[in-house]
């Protein structure tokens, strides 16, 4: 999809809105941030806001969807355990409508079972609980500069 165009319908359902996906400074780039927990939430979104990218925030998966419905995101930083819809449901859902935009899944017990079941929905990476600040950003950075698997 190219930046700017419209969300709409397709066969499978809503389509997503088009893709920020660009180069340049880091205020250039927007972020989804979902996770239910406000604390968690609010640290990842002042951490990437610190980082000089624009953050937005969702409090849950299916709010999160509907974020991503209405507007344009680089990346998007979701937790994996919550209600109405996971981490990994909102990650496959995104990703049976579009490839874009890459998916870093926050998980407090990420097992080589599940480890295999994020990468097969589509996750480009996972970041382990607890996590510092400096893990964080680096993975943010990675999957902007490379958008791909860059590894648990």
């Amino acid at each position: 999809m190219s930046a700017g165009s419209a969300g709409g319908e397709n066969a499978m359902g809503p389509i997503l809105k088009g893709s920020r996906r660009q180069y340049g400074t880091p205020a250039a780039r927007q972020i989804l941030v979902i996770d239910d927990d406000p604390a968690v939430r609010e640290l990842v979104a002042r951490t990437v806001a610190r980082a000089g990218f624009r953050a937005d925030t969702a409090d849950d998966g299916e709010n999160g969807w509907d974020a991503l419905r209405n507007a344009a995101y680089d990346l998007v930083i979701t937790d994996n355990e919550m209600p109405r819809l996971t981490g990994l449901k909102l990650i496959e859902r995104i990703r049976s409508v579009s490839i874009e935009p890459p998916c870093l899944l926050i998980s407090g017990n990420p097992s080589g079972a599940e480890s295999t079941l994020i990468k097969s929905v589509g996750a480009c990476t996972v970041l382990a609980k607890p996590f510092t600040q400096a893990d964080l950003i680096e993975k943010v950075y990675s999957l902007l500069l490379y958008g791909d698997i860059v590894g648990p």
